[in-house]
């Protein structure tokens, strides 16, 4: 039973780089400044509603406790490679493999 959605109803398509307008303020001792800044995309994108009703993710169960399952792999693991220290973890999932993009101490 699907509980709540992402709260990102719209993605922008297209490809490229996307700079953030300031990235450092998340970085600060005690200051969580995620999501504060502008993204800005270096080449034209399509903003497009997100429709998440028919998102496997959402609709089968399998999937889902397969995804949550590796994410918390790659939680574990990663948090050991830095020594226990609990990190902030950005990645994607895609083709049945998880990428981290980057990781950094929690705040």
């Amino acid at each position: 039973q699907v509980q709540s959605l992402p709260s990102k109803s719209v993605g922008l398509f297209g490809g490229g780089l996307i700079f953030r307008s300031d990235s450092n303020g998340e970085d600060l001792p005690g200051f969580a400044g995620a999501g504060l800044y502008d993204s800005v995309p270096m080449v034209k994108n399509v903003q497009r509603t997100i429709m998440y009703h028919n998102e496997p993710l959402l609709t089968d169960p399998k999937l889902a406790d397969s995804i949550m399952r590796g994410i918390c792999k790659v939680a574990v693991d990663v948090e050991a490679a830095y020594g226990g220290e609990p990190q902030d973890i950005e990645g994607c999932y895609r083709d049945g493999k998880f990428y981290v993009v980057q990781t950094r101490p929690q705040v």
